[in-house]
């Protein structure tokens, strides 16, 4: 069994301090295209279901970030992708 490292206090602070400022650069990098989708442009605009209406609106609620792929056979796949912090 290895022995464990002890820290200072102050050690202690600043690696809470460099884990909350990682944490709230990854949560402002996920959430860059949540909303209004800054410096895109629109290529296309298509009417869709209700279902798929239904289930974009559903993964939007739950805080997700909702990507469109294309399929190798022509099919197009949306993809509910899990943005950063909740609060």
């Amino acid at each position: 069994m290895s022995k464990q490292k002890i820290i200072s206090q102050r050690e202690a602070r600043e690696l809470r301090r460099r884990a909350a400022e990682l944490e709230s650069i990854e949560d402002r990098r996920r959430n860059a295209w949540a909303d209004s989708y800054p410096g895109g442009a629109n290529i296309m605009t298509v009417n869709i279901m209700s279902e798929v209406r239904t289930a974009i609106h559903t993964a939007r609620l739950l805080k997700h970030a909702v990507v469109v792929t294309l399929a190798s056979d022509g099919a197009m796949k949306l993809h509910a992708l899990p943005l950063g912090s909740r609060a």
